[in-house]
């Protein structure tokens, strides 16, 4: 068991802190991967009666929350894609010619 372990450590791939990206910048590409890649880790620990149960668990975790991350990225889109339509129409409704003004001569 030993020797799984070190060989997982060993593929792990170390982030200085000041390599890690800001969060308000991280895309979510970027973190749909790495839910991916550590449900992969996850699952090359090796099976045994004690690690089943947090292995589970953890691989559950995992599921609900890249779920979530799905949903919120869908309400983003569509939010994203109402707000296009809306502005769309107010643009080209802003854009329409001005009738010409009506003006009635009045003759003296």
């Amino acid at each position: 068991m030993q020797r799984a372990t070190n060989k997982v450590r060993r593929q792990m791939k170390t982030i200085a802190p000041e390599q890690l990206p800001d969060p308000w910048l991280v895309d979510s590409v970027y973190l749909l991967k790495e839910l991916t890649r550590i449900r992969e880790l996850t699952l090359q620990i090796p099976l045994t009666l004690e690690t089943s149960l947090p292995q589970n668990t953890v691989l559950d975790a995992l599921w609900r929350l890249e779920e979530q991350l799905r949903y919120l990225l869908r309400l983003h889109a569509a939010g994203q894609k109402a707000f296009a339509v809306r502005n769309v129409h107010t643009t080209t409704t802003a854009a329409a010619p001005a009738p010409e003004p009506r003006i009635l001569r009045i003759r003296a």
